[in-house]
């Protein structure tokens, strides 16, 4: 029989994907004044398989978004624009996300880092900054962990890698309540924005599986990826790092964010009045925080 902290938890975990969808629209959708429209592209895989992006912008530095887990590059879409004028921007769907296609071999940590490893050093070049939040956080601090002669800087938003402790269940694993997410990302949270994103081109079969797919997808992700793989290895992140955290942030507490915190070197720590999504929520005041970060000679603050 399922304990009552085990239920509290899986009525938690509904109610972050039944609000997931409202959230969106209400903090994204309303927070944008003339949106930019951006043209997304279909780029091909080494061994096969699409990844949707979005290429924007000018500039000798490119800026790489990483969304989190279930979401899209659509997540970013109150962020993006604001940098296409001195900066390159790259915002991908992670495989098994969006209009991406899974990863055909295992969903590990080690399988994505690879994967969107290879897709920057394909499609960029000059410095680059990887911004991610969540599972992308995680996956924006493994790039700098393994490529710090291209990644020069990171903006980490609530990144997984030392453990989640909230929704999701202890340490790096997630409970099963968790799966009942998984099954109602594709149908909570919106893959297109006609207004921002004009699409490929693509056969309509691939939109009519979509679906399923993606559910399956989220499943493999929640039973093999290690959200707690980087742990104290966040100390060897020698790059500056703004790192930002929502205080009431209930999917990877603040707490976890104090931890990451104090093992990062060189980082300027930043905690909102928001939850799990605080780019989405108060895209205003994270905007002007990567502003101030990115034209900082010495971004460090150990204060």
């Amino acid at each position: 029989m399922p304990t009552s902290r085990s239920l509290r938890r899986g009525l938690r975990a509904l109610l972050l994907a039944a609000g997931l969808g409202v959230l969106f629209y209400a903090t994204t959708r309303n927070k944008r004044v003339s949106p930019p429209v951006f043209e997304a592209t279909l780029l091909e895989r080494g061994e096969g398989g699409r990844i949707r992006a979005l290429r924007a912008g000018a500039g000798d530095t490119t800026l790489v978004f990483l969304h989190g887990y279930g979401e899209s590059l659509l997540a970013w879409q109150g962020v993006v624009g604001h940098f296409v004028d001195h900066y390159r921007v790259l915002a991908v769907d992670l495989p098994g996300f969006g209009l991406s296609d899974p990863l055909p071999d295992s969903s590990t940590f080690g399988a994505y880092l690879a994967e969107i490893g290879d897709l920057i050093r394909l499609q960029t070049r000059g410095p680059v900054v990887v911004v991610g939040h969540s599972m992308g956080g995680q996956l924006a601090a493994g790039l700098a962990l393994a490529d710090p002669d291209r990644v020069v800087a990171a903006v980490l938003v609530a990144p997984a890698g030392a453990g989640l402790n909230g929704v999701f269940g202890d340490s790096g694993m997630v409970s099963p309540w968790a799966h009942w997410v998984a099954e109602a990302v594709p149908y909570v949270l919106p893959i297109h924005d006609t207004l921002w994103l004009r699409e490929p081109a693509g056969p309509p079969e691939l939109e009519a599986v979509r679906d399923s797919l993606l559910a399956a997808s989220a499943r493999r992700v929640l039973e093999q990826f290690d959200f707690a793989a980087i742990g104290d290895r966040f100390r060897q992140v020698g790059q500056p790092v703004l790192l930002i955290w929502g205080s009431q942030d209930a999917t990877i507490p603040l707490a976890v964010g104090e931890r990451v915190a104090a093992l990062l070197p060189c980082r300027r720590f930043v905690v909102l009045p928001a939850l799990h999504r605080p780019h989405q929520t108060s895209p205003d005041t994270v905007l002007r925080e990567m502003d101030a970060f990115l034209r900082r000679s010495l971004p460090c603050d150990q204060g």
